[in-house]
């Protein structure tokens, strides 16, 4: 009796779904674009002190400010590595 509980008690689990694998990841999400149109500020004044920082478009900017207001989403800091 005791086995048959057991094998009804796993049956159930397993009807369940208990031990399903999960599925596996479909497609990445894509990356956001590097430059964000909307974001864009041609008439905002940034200072001229020379920090630069590498844009996610592989172009260096003389500070974050200039960077930003360029639309350039994410950057490191740094000039880019020249090719």
């Amino acid at each position: 009796m005791q086995q048959l509980l057991s094998a009804s008690l796993l049956l159930a689990v397993l009807a369940l779904g208990g031990c399903q694998q999960p599925a596996p990841p479909t497609a990445q999400q894509p990356a956001p674009p590097c430059i964000d149109e909307s974001k864009i500020r041609g008439a905002a004044a940034c200072t001229m002190q020379y920090d630069p920082v590498c844009g996610c478009n592989t172009k260096t900017y003389s500070n974050a400010c200039v960077a930003t207001n360029a639309g350039v989403t994410s950057y490191t800091k740094g000039a880019c590595p020249s090719h």
